[in-house]
């Protein structure tokens, strides 16, 4: 099968200089002798090594298998990467993605006009500032993508409560409390008056994100994918699953297929079943976050690879991808 591979390529160490930092990058190669079309990893949040900590292995195995390179990069501040990922604005990532994709279309092992982005959860924001800024990508994938930032706040903070046992008015509270915040964003409250503000929340809300995470949200609660969708005029495939608690899979497919319907490229949008945020089974609701739950699922895919994704959701990215060359 396409994806079916037991060992994934060594990766060559390519870095891309930014003016302010540098993005230690990873390229894996096929086999085959090259050039060859490249896929560009975009991350979602947080603080992410070049493979998510082993989350992409399965796709990269399967794409290298196919005979794609594919290329990842440590987020600044992280592995061998200087700089500071908290400092960046979504625009600031887009920016790394062009000059990514610019730093292997120099390369001479990778063919220049086939390479792609596939990107996850807050790399929905990301890809389509990109491609809006550099019309060269071949196509995009979105596998979990956002559309609006306090929007999917909203949507995790009352799923969030509702697994903990949260009554109604317990919900509309957190709600209320979490708008508050967005109106201290807007305003740009510094982090003394943030954490004011939290020392008086209720229950549910009274634990605090860091100085720098708080910086991160100021600059980027407006994140909203509708206005550079509409400028994606290239093949696009989104994935989703149906048990996402943490973006709205529903809105999100939704606004892909009334936005991306509109314009000349393929446009394939499909939803899992069974399948949580990062696209692993789910037979239950759960959120998709850090800790001891996420260890058990990255141990999982180290296990059983892609076969630990639901619905062949690597196969089906792997197979579209390859039918785009």
């Amino acid at each position: 099968m396409l994806w079916a591979t037991s060992v994934m390529p060594d990766p060559l160490r390519l870095d891309v200089h930014r003016a302010d930092h540098k993005l230690a990058g990873r390229l894996l190669l096929p086999e085959d002798p090259g050039p060859h079309p490249a896929v560009i990893f975009v991350h979602g949040d947080g603080a992410l090594p070049w493979d998510a900590h082993g989350y992409y292995t399965p796709f990269m195995q399967a794409l290298t298998n196919a005979g794609f390179a594919v290329y990842a990069w440590d987020k600044p501040g992280v592995g061998a990467s200087t700089g500071n990922w908290l400092n960046q604005s979504m625009q600031a990532r887009a920016d790394e993605v062009i000059a990514a994709a610019d730093t292997l279309r120099s390369d001479g092992r990778i063919q220049p006009d086939s390479i792609g982005l596939l990107g996850f959860s807050q790399a929905g924001w990301v890809m389509p500032k990109a491609i809006t800024a550099h019309s060269d990508f071949a196509y995009m994938v979105s596998i979990s993508g956002a559309i609006n930032w306090i929007e999917q706040s909203e949507f995790m903070t009352r799923n969030r409560l509702r697994l903990e046992g949260a009554t109604d008015a317990e919900i509309r509270e957190a709600l209320e409390f979490d708008r508050l915040l967005v109106d201290l964003m807007s305003k740009g409250a510094p982090y003394h008056t943030y954490t004011s503000l939290v020392e008086g929340a209720p229950s549910c809300c009274r634990s605090a994100m860091s100085q720098a995470r708080w910086i991160f949200a100021k600059t980027n609660f407006r994140s909203d994918a509708t206005a550079a969708l509409r400028h994606v005029d290239i093949p696009v495939l989104a994935l989703f699953g149906d048990r996402d608690l943490n973006v709205d899979a529903m809105q999100s497919a939704a606004t892909y297929r009334d936005i991306l319907g509109q314009t000349p490229g393929e446009v394939r949008v499909v939803t899992l079943k069974n399948a949580d945020h990062s696209l692993l089974p789910a037979s239950r609701d759960r959120l998709v976050t850090s800790g001891f739950g996420l260890m058990k699922r990255l141990i999982k895919i180290d296990i059983f690879g892609a076969d630990a994704f639901a619905d062949d959701a690597v196969g089906r990215v792997v197979r579209w991808i390859a039918a785009q060359e």
